[in-house]
């Protein structure tokens, strides 16, 4: 008998990740496009469920700029996706190949961002190349002209 209440058993985590997990996330790992995972909140059509009669709202992008940033902001949600997926199956190469596509055209998004509007954030490789311009751009309150 175990005296220690707070011991949680060796395999508790394999069996929690090789029950649990394969139910959610089958192997086919049916994936929804950007756009509509991020509208829903979920990436995965095999484990989402709706609530009720819920119908999600889609953001519609009304200039360049603010259709990069959503671009940007979909392509974060399906890394982020992806990423807590690969927790729990590290070894799955699929995925990993998936992750790594994504993770590059999110790249290639933030650089064309950055080269028409200005950085996105401080650490930015605009920011190190060019002057101090965080000024001269409208702040977020001020909208587009």
């Amino acid at each position: 008998m175990n005296n220690n209440f707070y011991e949680i058993p060796i395999d508790w985590y394999n069996e929690f990740n090789n029950n649990y997990m394969n139910n959610i996330y089958n192997q086919n790992n049916d994936l929804s496009d950007p756009k509509t995972a991020l509208d829903r909140g979920n990436l995965f059509n095999n484990s989402y469920e709706p609530y009720k009669n819920y119908k999600y709202k889609t953001l519609r992008p009304s200039n360049s700029k603010e259709e990069l940033l959503y671009n940007i902001l979909m392509h974060n949600f399906v890394l982020t996706e992806l990423n807590l997926y690969l927790d729990l199956n590290p070894n799955n190469s699929n995925m990993l190949n998936i992750y790594n596509k994504y993770l590059n055209n999110k790249r290639e998004l933030v650089s064309e961002y950055e080269k028409k509007f200005g950085p996105l954030t401080i650490d930015a490789s605009t920011v190190a190349m060019s002057n101090w311009n965080w000024l001269s751009s409208p702040w977020p309150w001020e909208g587009t002209k």
